[in-house]
């Protein structure tokens, strides 16, 4: 089998044969179309022709493979096929399969199914179950459909124990949460997210990546442990499209991944749903830092996804046997609805939360920092026309070499105040130029200006409602919409399809 075989045919070919992975999809499909640096293209045809055609009797994982031989003694990283060394290979199969599963296989021909004769199920895993929140309905096809992008995913899983080669014996996975930090011990736990729309084009290439792994955690502060086979509900929120993403629950011990890695889900979302991508831009200078405004803040603001900070998200490693002894994290940001179904992150509420009910979700695609002179971050008195320096600034943004100029977007543009000190302005619709101004630093009321100042987008005038608890009301907009608006707002985002269908 030649080296250079299509990475997509090696893929299907490594699932007939048993053998899967849990990197992301457009991680492994770059490895397995670069046989001259990685050692995946020559590998798997090994793998191919050392099972040919027979099957391992329950799957292991390609990557793990691959780290186990370019770690065996001599680092050995092959790059042509009579390169590999099919008793290191054997073993590298036998590593992951026994570390996978908590089993002790002594020989590779133990991982095979037999021939000729009626296989038997494959011995349940054990994740327990998979909620995922806004749940529709499920296709023939067996894909979650979900009425909003960032949907709460939530695993129980059993925790059991593992093999340690420092502890000379069996230790128990153990998690601990308390508030906002949690720890790992004995392993790691993480939700994988592959096939996503990173990996179907150009579209999109910024912050709207799809595929990536999201850490979870337990959904109730306590302390949880394989000793006693403690049950646990792990949760985290994650980004999907309208492409399906396969999302797995992996679960690690000290040496690799153990026996309670889940089987996949597929999760996309419902094509009713008008996915509207958003840039947001940040003009600030030496004197308005407008510092609560951050690339972090806005995915917490715009897709309510969980924010972690590096410093707070480590792994300890055993250094005599590189044994992965816990993981630590600790979260910044974690969406949570109150009571009347809102999203809130720095008093603003989400869009999301009060445009979601016109089946309408917003994407953050791109995010840009640009400094400007104190008169673009804070207007001054005397300069006429109110709305002067965010129009400036919204042509400054269209002529930024980050902006989005060849499909629409909601642009977004953040300064310390967006009119003169003497008026009372918070928020601004430029229409026509689909772009709204917000006030950050001297906004004391923000709630749902957000949101107001997009309805002023979506029905193409300045005019307000007089209903009290209406988003569009002023002053002090609410959170309700009208069917009237509910149609606009879906017309209105008609408009951005094509942004999603490259």
């Amino acid at each position: 089998m030649p080296n250079d075989t299509n990475p997509e045919g090696v893929i299907h070919a490594l699932d007939k044969a048993g053998v899967d992975f849990s990197v992301p999809k457009s991680a492994l499909v770059d490895f397995l179309g670069n046989a001259e640096f990685t050692p995946y293209p020559a590998m798997s045809a090994a793998l191919l022709k050392l099972l040919n055609g027979r099957m391992l009797k329950r799957p292991v994982f390609l990557d793990v493979i691959v780290f186990n031989y370019e770690h065996s003694p001599g680092e050995p990283s092959p790059r042509r096929i009579e390169d590999v060394h099919i008793g290191i290979l054997e073993a590298a199969v036998l590593e992951g399969f026994n570390n996978r599963y908590a089993l002790q296989e002594a020989d590779f021909s133990g991982l095979l199914k037999p021939l000729d004769q009626p296989q038997p199920p494959v011995p349940p895993l054990q994740t327990l179950s998979m909620v995922v929140e806004g749940t529709l309905n499920t296709t023939p096809e067996g894909v979650t459909l979900v009425d909003t992008d960032n949907p709460r995913v939530e695993v129980t899983v059993k925790l059991i124990k593992v093999n340690s080669e420092a502890a000379q014996g069996m230790v128990p996975q153990e998690l601990h949460r308390e508030n906002n930090g949690w720890r790992f011990t004995n392993g790691d736990a993480r939700l994988s997210v592959s096939n996503g729309e990173a990996d179907a084009g150009v579209r999109p290439v910024r912050a709207g990546s799809l595929s990536d792994d999201a850490p979870v955690w337990p959904t109730a502060d306590g302390t949880f442990s394989g000793e006693t086979g403690a049950q646990v509900r792990l949760q985290s929120r994650i980004r999907v499209g309208y492409r399906p993403v396969d999302v797995k629950l992996l679960v690690e011990g000290r040496k690799g991944f153990a026996a309670n890695t889940s089987a996949q889900g597929r999760i996309a979302l419902d094509p009713q749903v008008l996915l509207v991508p958003v840039e947001v831009a940040r003009f600030f200078s030496d004197q308005f830092p407008v510092s609560n405004i951050t690339m972090a803040g806005q995915m917490a603001l715009w897709d309510q996804v969980p924010v972690i900070n590096a410093t707070t998200n480590f792994r300890s490693l055993d250094g005599g046997t590189g044994e992965l002894n816990f993981a630590e994290r600790k979260w910044d940001f974690w969406p949570v609805v109150d009571s009347e179904g809102l999203y809130m992150h720095l008093s603003w509420v989400s869009p999301d939360s009060i445009w979601g009910k016109a089946k309408i979700r917003f994407r953050l695609v791109n995010y840009i920092d640009i400094k400007t002179d104190n008169v673009h971050a804070a207007p001054v008195s005397g300069e006429g026309n109110t709305d002067m320096r965010l129009r400036e600034n919204n042509a400054a943004l269209n002529d930024h070499p980050q902006h989005i100029s060849d499909e629409p977007v909601l642009k977004v543009i953040f300064m310390e105040r967006i009119a003169p000190p003497d008026s009372d302005r918070i928020g601004q619709a430029l229409i026509g130029n689909g772009c709204v101004g917000i006030a950050a630093g001297t906004a004391a009321d923000k709630f749902a200006n957000i949101a107001h100042e997009i309805g002023h987008l979506i029905t193409g005038s300045q005019t307000h409602s007089t209903q009290l608890d209406n988003v569009m009301n002023s002053p002090g907009p609410g959170i309700q919409i009208t069917d009237e608006q509910i149609t606009k707002a879906r017309a209105w985002a008609q408009q951005f399809a094509g942004f999603w269908a490259r």
